[in-house]
C-alpha cells in the first residue's frame, strides 16, 4: 500500500484536487525528478502478532527497502500545472479522497483518506514550491491500526525538454 500511495502521489505531485480557489504552484513547466525517502512505523499491536523470527526478518527487510529513495521523472506541461486534477480519474487507487485544504502559488496542501479492506488510511500532505525549480512535498499518513508512514520527496527541474517522459 505504501508504494502505490508514493508513486501515485510522486506523478500528481503538483497537480492538486479540485477547488474553487486552486491557484496553480509558481513551477517551471518542463522534465522533473522527484526522490522519495519513506519512513514506516508499524504498530505495536501489529508488531505483537508477528512471531519474533518474522519480526526480525519484517523489520530488516522494511529498513533495506525503506531506505532506499525513489526515483521518479516527469513531464509537466504549462496545461497541466494551470488546472485542477480530478483524483478520481486518474489516480490508480480509487478508493481515496483528496480534499484540497489551500492553494497558493508556493504551497499546496491536501488531505487524504483511503479505505481500504484493511481499515482506513487518512494523512495529510504538502507540496512547497521552494523556487521555480525546486520543491518538496511532506506527506504524512496514519493507519486505523497505528502504522505510521512519513514520506519526504525532494523535486528538482531538470529542463524544458521532457525527451521520451510522457506529459501528466
Amino acid at each position: 500500500m505504501r508504494k502505490e500511495i508514493m508513486v501515485g502521489t510522486l506523478l500528481l505531485l503538483p497537480l492538486l484536487a479540485t477547488a474553487g480557489d486552486f491557484t496553480p504552484l509558481a513551477v517551471k513547466p518542463g522534465l522533473w525528478e522527484a526522490t522519495a525517502s519513506t519512513k514506516m512505523q508499524l504498530s505495536e499491536a501489529m508488531l505483537a502478532n508477528i512471531p519474533p523470527d518474522r519480526r526480525a526478518q519484517m523489520e530488516a527487510m522494511m529498513a533495506g527497502r525503506m531506505g532506499q529513495p525513489t526515483v521518479v521523472k516527469s513531464c509537466l506541461t504549462k496545461e497541466s500545472l494551470s488546472k485542477a486534477l480530478n483524483f478520481g480519474a486518474t489516480d490508480q487507487r480509487k478508493n481515496c479522497q483528496y480534499n484540497l485544504v489551500n492553494s497558493t502559488s508556493t504551497r499546496q496542501q491536501v488531505e487524504i483518506v483511503c479505505t481500504t479492506d484493511k481499515g482506513k488510511l487518512t494523512g495529510n500532505m504538502t507540496f512547497d514550491a521552494l523556487s521555480p525549480e525546486s520543491g518538496r512535498v511532506v506527506m504524512q499518513m496514519s493507519q486505523d491500526n497505528g502504522t505510521k508512514i512519513d514520506i519526504t520527496i525532494n523535486t528538482r527541474y531538470l529542463g524544458p525538454d521532457c525527451g521520451d517522459v510522457k506529459p501528466r
